[in-house]
């Protein structure tokens, strides 16, 4: 077996470390820094939205973790939470339910500038993963493409 492959045999580890609120972005570049000055075997350094005060490391070197976070100002003096590899996917690529969506049927709009406003579907475009709708609180007749997870189903006719 070459060294290679060897690298891709080694199982890597998550940790989630505990930082400052609202440092997160702060903390992970200092440890992005820190990962190509000293060498360390860090493989991903998220952000997660859904996560406030954490900063998610993967390592291919659990002993890196000291060198890591050694220092870093923000870094919590808890202990980092070891994560499994399912938890971080969650994080990483939250489930978004996509409604099915035809001609007609009364939407509410859910997100973006547009948001509490209901509308009419006049196109749905899959592969784009958009819809054009018609606002129905418009005093005027305008239709806006919003992108297909920001809409709900509100009624159908």
């Amino acid at each position: 077996m070459n060294e290679e492959q060897h690298q891709y045999d080694i199982k890597t580890r998550f940790y989630a470390i505990p930082v400052t609120g609202s440092t997160e972005l702060k903390v992970a570049m200092v440890f992005a820094e820190r990962t190509q000055v000293m060498g360390l075997d860090v493989r991903s350094i998220v952000v997660p939205a859904g996560m406030k005060g954490y900063v998610i490391v993967e390592l291919g070197n659990p002993g890196d973790l000291y060198d890591l976070i050694r220092g870093v100002r923000n870094v919590k003096r808890r202990r980092p939470l070891l994560m499994k590899p399912e938890e971080v996917v969650k994080l990483a690529r939250p489930v978004v339910e996509i409604p099915e969506l035809k001609r007609d049927q009364i939407v509410e709009i859910i997100g973006g500038p547009f948001k509490g406003m209901r509308g009419r579907v006049v196109e749905v475009y899959e592969s784009r993963g958009e819809v054009d709708l018609v606002l129905l609180e418009s005093e005027f007749h305008m239709v806006i493409t919003v992108p297909i997870e920001q809409v709900k189903l509100a009624e159908s006719e």
